[in-house]
C-alpha cells in the first residue's frame, strides 16, 4: 500500500542519501520524495510517498537514523498534498490562445514561450496535474517535469517515540552512529 510519510531530518551532509538508502535497501518502492527547508533552522522537512506493507516497521527503521528527528504517517489522517508541474507544449503561434485558455481552466499559467513552444506552470493535487498533462498531450507534443509531492498534516504531528538521549546532544553526530565517544 502507498503511504505518505512526513519526516523532519537534521540538515547534515549525507542525511538525504542515508534516508533514501534505507528505503531502497529494504526494497520499498519510492514514488516521490521532496526535501526542503522547514520552519526550524538546520532541519529539513521531507515528504516521501512509499509502497510498504508494514508502515510501522518502516517508520521505526527511519527513526533509527541519527539525523531523523521524527516521522509521521499521514496516510489515514487529514492532510493536504500539492505538487508542481512544468509542461512544455509544442505550440505554433495560432494555437497559443487555445493553450492559454486550457491552462487558465486548470488554474495554471503560462510562464514562458519560445518560437514553437509554451511552458505552463501548475500547482495542484497530483491527480489534477495528471489531468492537465493528459490534456496538454492532446494539444501537442509536450515535455513534463513534476516536483515531488509536498504534504502537510492538518492536525498535530505525533512526536518520535524515543527522543535522542540528552548526552548525545553534545557529541559530534558521526560518533553517535557507532557508539564511539
Amino acid at each position: 500500500m502507498r503511504h505518505t510519510l512526513i519526516a523532519r531530518v537534521e540538515d547534515r551532509p549525507g542525511a538525504m542519501n542515508r534516508l533514501l538508502g534505507l528505503l531502497r535497501g529494504r526494497g520499498l518502492g519510492v514514488h516521490s520524495i521532496a526535501f526542503g527547508e522547514s520552519e526550524i533552522p538546520g532541519v529539513k522537512r521531507t515528504t516521501v510517498l512509499v509502497d510498504t506493507d508494514n508502515v510501522d516497521q518502516t517508520m521505526k527503521q527511519l527513526n533509527r537514523l541519527i539525523e531523523v528527528l521524527e516521522v509521521t504517517d499521514v496516510t489515514n489522517s487529514q492532510f493536504v498534498v500539492r505538487e508542481t508541474a512544468l509542461v512544455k507544449i509544442h505550440a505554433p503561434e495560432p494555437r497559443r490562445e487555445e493553450i492559454r485558455a486550457v491552462a487558465e481552466g486548470f488554474g495554471a499559467r503560462v510562464i514562458g514561450s519560445g518560437p514553437q513552444s509554451v511552458v505552463v506552470e501548475m500547482t495542484d493535487t497530483p491527480a489534477r496535474l495528471g489531468e492537465m498533462i493528459a490534456l496538454a498531450q492532446v494539444l501537442g507534443a509536450c515535455e513534463t517535469m513534476r516536483s515531488g509531492s509536498l504534504a502537510m498534516a492538518l492536525g498535530a504531528a505525533i512526536p518520535r517515540e524515543q527522543p535522542a538521549a540528552a548526552d548525545d546532544k553534545g557529541r559530534p553526530w558521526w560518533s553517535q552512529a557507532d557508539g564511539v565517544s
